[in-house]
């Protein structure tokens, strides 16, 4: 059931943070008399903070990857991951002169030596690529071409043998026991030869079965110890045929902090549960640690949102069937409905760029604070059937939305960003809500056609008249539109600023 194999993740390598180390000492202690310092004693000074600010540029090569094998890369990848790790190394070193003035050490030294620190590796990798010829790394070949997939198995499926049998039902009782052996007997064909029952992390593992060999693939191992979720469920979808089912298992974010925090101890515990929610939600997110995270953990143990895995599931090709909570641990079944998108990295900056339809149906960004969890967007659908629309046409128990993001929503602090877009043009103060695709092709056609001959807004129609349904919400746009065509765009925006900031300010109108 489970395989130990030799790891084969893009981790820094020692032996170039080894070099590197020793290239800029060399350079330090050989240039450091060189420089018009004022102090008498240059090297006994400035000893220390080098190796200060030395650490702070093998932390910043980690970062930003400069570190990762040479082989696996094209010269421009590389070149680029040294500017961005040398440049914020160099950038942070001067911050702390100008904060710090009472140091008393030179800029132009610091400056001098960052920057032909810098050359010296730049001929160095240069030199390297002169004699080695790099390796176009590709992480996962995905097929385009939805024929080159078989849609039916390669054999009748049938039940394994007693031995197998027993061998199945022992091992999962051991490891979740009767509930699990039953979902998965009920739901996901256990015990037929076209089911794989695995309990991995590597997606290499996947990689050795034949293609549609199996109808279903189940996985016992949590996806939080997964590294390359977003590869490795697309290297399962690759092997499953169309209408192929995987089941997976990972433990949730509330089930995580319910498993900390309950029992005795309580001061105790949240503590414990503030350093985990550090360690393993905060750093794996942050480029500056993301690198640093990864290489010493594996990516093992890492918190993950519903959302997020049931996004990836999406981003992978997957729709989610089912779900179920079984022994502290979310369990699923998706089934294959197309190829993965993209093989892409999650982002999980503060400010995102949302892609809506404007005037004239041309797509552009608007800006916004995150309110939800990484790969979110890609749930509307699931989240539209599974839930509808409440009152004032948003999901209901959305639970795509984090808790800072409800505080932010109900106060439109996260539409503050979206003032960029009224100084570029691509709104209005009044109008319409941007929409993306998904939400806009609930609209009717007609709608859609008068809604794409004007500029969205930042304040919509809906807090003038305050709808409940997607119909109202729809019947209150098209009033909106219908009044800047037969009455003019000006006095209808200024109308219906004056009703909108008196409901906000008087009637405690708030966004949900």
């Amino acid at each position: 059931m489970k395989t130990r194999i030799k790891k084969h993740h893009n981790n820094p390598l020692v032996i170039y943070m080894i070099i590197n180390v020793i290239v800029a000492v060399c350079l330090f202690y050989s240039t450091v008399g060189l420089l018009p310092f004022t102090s008498q004693h240059p090297i006994e000074k400035y000893t220390l903070p080098f190796f200060i600010f030395l650490f702070g540029w093998v932390f910043f090569g980690i970062s930003f990857k400069k570190y990762l094998n040479f082989r696996k890369r094209r010269l421009k990848h590389v070149t680029k991951s040294c500017l961005k790790s040398d440049f914020s190394a160099i950038i942070a070193g001067l911050l702390v002169l100008i904060i710090f003035p009472e140091l008393n050490y030179s800029k132009v030294a610091f400056i001098s030596f960052s920057v032909l620190l810098f050359f010296v590796e730049a001929i160095l990798i240069s030199v390297y690529y002169g004699f080695h010829e790099a390796e176009v790394h590709s992480e996962l070949n995905l097929e385009t071409n939805p024929t080159h997939y078989e849609t039916t198995l390669n054999q009748e499926a049938r039940f394994v043998n007693d031995e197998v049998r027993e061998f199945m039902t022992n091992y999962i009782m051991k490891l979740q026991g009767k509930d699990l052996l039953d979902f998965l007997q009920d739901n996901a064909g256990l015990f037929l030869s076209s089911t794989l029952l695995i309990n991995t992390t590597e997606r290499f593992n996947i990689e050795k079965v034949s293609k549609t060999r199996y109808s279903t693939i189940i996985n016992l191992h949590q996806i939080n110890d997964i590294r390359e979720i977003n590869t490795f469920f697309a290297t399962i979808n690759e092997r499953l045929p169309y209408g192929g089912t995987f089941v997976g298992c990972f433990e949730a974010l509330q089930q995580r902090k319910k498993r900390i925090l309950g029992g005795k101890n309580k001061l105790f515990r949240v503590i414990i549960y503030l350093r985990d929610f550090f360690i393993f939600r905060i750093l794996p997110k942050l480029n500056l640690t993301r690198e640093l995270y990864f290489w010493i953990t594996a990516g093992k143990g890492r918190a993950l949102s519903i959302a997020e895995v049931f996004g990836r599931a999406y981003f992978c090709g997957f729709e989610i069937a089912h779900e179920i909570q079984i022994g502290g641990l979310s369990y699923f079944i998706a089934r294959k409905k197309k190829e993965p998108l993209r093989i892409e990295s999650a982002h999980y900056s503060f400010l995102l760029a949302l892609e809506r339809i404007g005037k004239n149906k041309e797509l552009f960004k608007v800006y916004k604070i995150r309110t939800m969890y990484p790969y979110s967007s890609y749930l509307q659908g699931y989240v539209f059937q599974k839930n509808n629309l409440r009152e004032g046409g948003k999901f209901q128990h959305d639970f795509r939305i984090t808790t800072l993001g409800h505080f932010l929503r109900r106060y439109w602090l996260d539409e503050l960003p979206m003032l960029a877009n009224l100084l570029k043009g691509n709104m209005k103060l009044v109008g319409v809500r941007p929409l993306s695709k998904q939400y806009f092709s609930l609209y009717s056609e007609d709608l859609q056609q008068q809604r794409v001959r004007h500029k969205p807004g930042l304040l919509p129609p809906f807090y003038a008249d305050m709808p409940k349904s997607l119909e109202e919400i729809q019947a209150s746009e098209k009033k909106y539109l219908d009044a800047c065509e037969n009455q003019g765009l000006f006095f209808t925006d200024l109308q219906y600023l004056a009703t909108i900031l008196f409901n906000i300010l008087f009637k405690k109108v708030r966004s949900k």
